[in-house]
């Protein structure tokens, strides 16, 4: 059984109440539906964000391995010898084959192109000798003669260059 709404403020009171929780409803609605759109456009201005860092990281990474690559070309030109390479056992051989009995070694030093002998001894004929004898190291000519020198227990101090061929 319906009821008659004989009182004419019961009509506009419920007209009323349409409207407020309709409008309610229409403005939850509208704000779900932009939430939910400000998130998609969000989540997408974020994905080209994180895409475009990417792309920048891999082109990053790209000049970074040309440039390494290109420094590692650069390194391999300069450690390539730029004289040819030093035959050191027959050479260390040589060099002890020609000092004569009277003279010793304190330091032997390879300074590209250069092998500098220095050291002792007890004679000047013995340096003589080692000065004649230095032609025959393998793989070096002779250089210039350093500096002669006698010490106070009567030693000669000698420094010998000798030059890489090539």
């Amino acid at each position: 059984m319906r009821t008659a709404n004989l009182f004419p403020w019961r009509s506009r009171r419920q007209a009323r109440c349409l409207r407020v929780w309709g409008g309610a409803f229409a403005a939850s609605l509208l704000a779900v539906v932009a939430l939910i759109g400000g998130l998609r456009a969000d989540g997408a201005v974020t994905l080209r964000a994180k895409s475009s860092v990417l792309a920048g990281i891999r082109e990053v990474n790209q000049a970074l391995a040309a440039r390494q690559a290109q420094g590692i070309a650069t390194q391999t030109q300069a450690l390539e010898p730029m004289h040819p390479p030093v035959p050191w056992p027959s050479a260390l051989a040589s060099v002890a084959s020609v000092l004569p009995p009277q003279a010793w070694l304190s330091e032997l030093r390879y300074e590209p192109p250069t092998l500098v002998l220095t050291g002792y001894a007890t004679a000047l004929p013995a340096l003589s000798t080692l000065r004649g004898e230095l032609g025959k190291i393998v793989g070096f000519t002779p250089g210039q003669t350093g500096e002669l020198q006698q010490d106070a227990e009567g030693r000669w101090t000698f420094i010998f260059q000798v030059k890489s061929q090539g």
